[in-house]
């Protein structure tokens, strides 16, 4: 049985209340997007209606809240903004009639399948709906069509990771990938250490780094062997002080000649020669 009136109503912009009963799962509407989203309804029209409930706000006055389409509506009142009369007869809506369980889940599940979705938000949502509100693990992995593993992983982010890493996930510095391990094996003391580095280098942490934990690790890509030889061998160029040349020169031919004559002295003692006419002969040892 379907839980959505078959029939559209409109509604007008005004008395649609948000985030009263159901918390969108976004916390972030850049305004760049929702210009864009407001000149394609201008243009083309409302290509799919919100969607809406019935509800109660704290004082029990019966109002009616949105469950899906928030970026729909904020473009539709921006549109109004600029001429009252746009949709001035209301906005096509699509009463959900289901429980106010079900319609979060229905909140969750529009933004969810969107590629767009900000994964702190996201997480942050996925949190609050274990902790604060009593849902399984098991239970929310099965209504977002998830793996519990994909709940677990959402979970731990936002329990361990600082402000600092959320941002930096957001401004693109650390993927969410990344960001998770970092959290999870680092302190948040560290974990801030990290993201200043990387703002100061100006460079991405991956997920090696993070998942090593190692404060002294490189933040980037780890080195190639061959790039790690022409490392050595700039080293290896690099000129020396001419103090420091001499030096080592006069050592280098100290121990070559405490050699040769070391070499020297042991060779006549294993080796002794027999003593002829015509001086010692080099191919004859003595008995």
């Amino acid at each position: 049985m379907s839980m959505f009136d078959t029939e559209i109503t409109m509604v007008p912009a005004a008395n649609i209340k948000v985030n009263i009963n159901i918390k969108n799962i976004r916390t972030r509407f850049p305004h760049d997007g929702i210009q864009q989203l407001a000149e394609s309804i201008l243009r083309d029209g409302l290509m799919q209606p919100i969607v809406t409930m019935p509800a109660e706000d704290a004082d029990g006055n019966e109002i009616i809240e949105l469950v899906a389409g928030e970026r729909r509506l904020r473009a539709i009142r921006l549109l109004q903004d600029r001429d009252p009369d746009f949709m001035s007869e209301g906005i096509p809506c699509v009463m959900f009639e289901g429980r106010l369980h079900e319609a979060k889940y229905l909140n969750a599940l529009e933004n969810v399948e969107r590629e767009n979705i900000d994964d702190v938000d996201l997480s942050a949502w996925v949190y609050s709906r274990v902790t604060l509100e009593g849902v399984s693990q098991t239970e929310l992995a099965e209504r977002m069509h998830r793996s519990a593993s994909w709940v677990n992983f959402r979970m731990v982010f936002h329990d361990k990771a600082t402000d600092a890493v959320k941002d930096a996930v957001r401004n693109g510095i650390i993927s969410f990938t990344a960001a998770y391990h970092l959290a999870k094996n680092m302190s948040q003391e560290d974990q801030i250490k990290w993201i200043e580095k990387a703002r100061k280098l100006g460079e991405k942490i991956t997920v090696d780094s993070a998942s090593s934990g190692d404060e002294g690790s490189e933040l980037g890509p780890a080195r190639s062997p061959a790039r790690k030889r022409a490392t050595r061998c700039w080293f290896a160029r690099m000129p020396l002080p001419k103090p420091v040349m001499i030096l080592g020169e006069a050592w280098r031919s100290f121990c070559a000649g405490w050699m040769a004559t070391w070499t020297q002295r042991k060779w006549k003692r294993w080796f002794p020669l027999r003593k002829t006419s015509n001086g010692y002969d080099p191919g004859t040892v003595l008995d």
